[in-house]
């Protein structure tokens, strides 16, 4: 089969389209491919934080726990020590020790209640 001018010029035309499109498409595929294997890499990366930010969330609940209770201990070592009698008396020694120091001891005396409660100072 003889092949004319015209004739070879246009099978040549159209291998070079046919040869110009595998090659978008490979180019086209290549860039798919970058694209699908960056948005992986962020999703991993975007559940470990996830992970990290719960991880910080519970250590940061453990600890609010823990100084709540650490506050409720002292307030009530410090109940416990404010109203044991032998504890108030070492405090009003120690007080009679030291001259010119304010009574630790009875800074905050109860009262009973007398009767009618003035705004201005005890009754």
């Amino acid at each position: 089969m003889v092949l004319t001018l015209k004739a070879w010029l246009w099978n040549r035309k159209q291998g070079r389209g046919l040869r110009s499109m595998r090659a978008r498409l490979a180019r086209t595929q290549r860039v798919n491919r970058r694209v699908m294997q960056s948005l992986i890499a962020s999703q991993v990366a975007a559940a470990e934080k996830e992970e990290q930010i719960r991880r910080v969330r519970e250590e940061m609940e453990l600890l609010f726990i823990a100084n709540v209770l650490d506050d409720v201990w002292v307030h009530d070592c410090l109940f416990e020590v404010e109203n044991d009698p032998l504890m108030r008396t070492a405090f009003q020694r120690i007080n009679y020790q030291i001259p010119g120091r304010r009574n630790t001891a009875n800074m905050n005396p109860t009262r009973t209640f007398t009767g009618r409660h003035h705004r201005n100072g005890p009754p």
